[in-house]
């Protein structure tokens, strides 16, 4: 029986299974140190064997950013589920980014805070990172009729960067060292989100 099989029975196939092994070597050792060895040795299969899946490292950590884009878009999609309201619906997607990049701070930095390989974008990673930033777009156009779809866009990323410097900033070590309270901490997070709505307003015919 081949290394393969005996990796997909009865537990994961032989490439997701590479998958979850290398997020383990990243998380554990840092992304310098994930190698398609590495990967083998964790699941007990020879060296060759991931090879036929990606042929090469970086090609595994594409797949590796693309399951993070996908579980972060989820997320996104899945907030604002009953909410009243476009605002509170746009409100509920932005406490659903950060709490994204509290929870899972190592997919967090992949996604957003790490160099993509090479070959990202010809193995399709601009889609599914637009995919995402889609569902941001989707909101806005709930809130007020845009004129154009460019100035929908620069909504979008206005509202993007200003929740991923939340979310940067309360990763940072910095936060360990400004001397905020966690009630202090969560006093800034509500207060940036509130002035988010503000200059959303502002906007609005």
């Amino acid at each position: 029986m081949s290394d393969e099989n005996l990796k997909a029975t009865p537990a994961l196939p032989l490439k997701e299974a590479c998958v979850r092994a290398a997020i383990d070597v990243i998380r554990e050792d840092g992304l310098e140190k994930l190698s398609l060895r590495d990967v083998a040795r964790r699941l007990n299969v020879s060296h060759q064997a991931p090879y036929k899946h990606f042929g090469l490292k970086d090609r595994l950590l594409v797949e590796v950013i693309r399951r993070c884009l996908r579980s972060f878009a989820e997320a996104l999609a899945a907030s604002g589920q009953g909410q009243n309201g476009p605002d509170e619906a746009m409100r509920a997607l932005g406490e659903a980014y950060l709490t994204y990049a509290v929870q899972f701070p190592l997919e967090y930095r992949l996604m957003f805070m790490t160099p993509w390989p090479a070959d990202a974008k010809t193995a399709g990673l601009s889609q599914d990172a637009r995919a995402a930033f889609d569902i941001l777009t989707h909101r806005l156009s709930a809130l007020k009729p845009y004129v154009s779809d460019a100035e929908r866009d620069r909504d979008a990323m206005f509202v993007w960067s200003s929740i991923h410097g939340l979310a940067s900033i309360l990763q940072s070590e910095a936060m360990q060292y400004l001397s905020f309270s966690d009630a202090d901490a969560q006093a800034a997070v509500a207060h940036a989100m509130d002035m988010v709505d503000v200059a959303l307003a502002q906007r609005r015919p």
